[in-house]
């Protein structure tokens, strides 16, 4: 189940306010988050924190993940056409099957990604 506050602070375009809050949650030893078939798309993202987020089917079409930390994020089956990653870090990231045409991951750090 996917948290209220997360998806809040994401649809207000609040990356600031949201890495804030995933710094806490890590304190906690909270290390992942569920934001499985979310509807983030056309979302100004850039410079969020989502590693280790559980993203599988969500939809991240059009959204600006510009220098976002996706390091180890599961994003299967997500929607990430049209979507920017330039420079971000996907190590280790999961994205079989994920929808990736018109994505632009120039300059993104892409060692050790499945389905790409």
């Amino acid at each position: 189940m996917a948290n209220k506050q997360a998806v809040k602070l994401l649809k207000k375009e609040d990356v600031e306010g949201f890495n804030h809050w995933i710094r806490q949650r890590r304190k906690t030893g909270k290390k992942s988050i569920d934001l499985d078939d979310k509807d983030l798309s056309e979302l100004d993202l850039q410079g969020i924190d989502l590693g280790d987020a559980h993203l599988n089917g969500s939809n991240l079409r059009g959204t600006n993940l510009e220098n976002a930390n996706l390091e180890n994020a599961r994003l299967r089956q997500a929607d990430l056409r049209k979507a920017c990653l330039r420079g971000a870090n996907l190590s280790n990231a999961n994205l079989k099957n994920a929808k990736c045409k018109g994505a632009d991951f120039k300059k993104a750090k892409l060692k050790g990604v499945k389905g790409l």
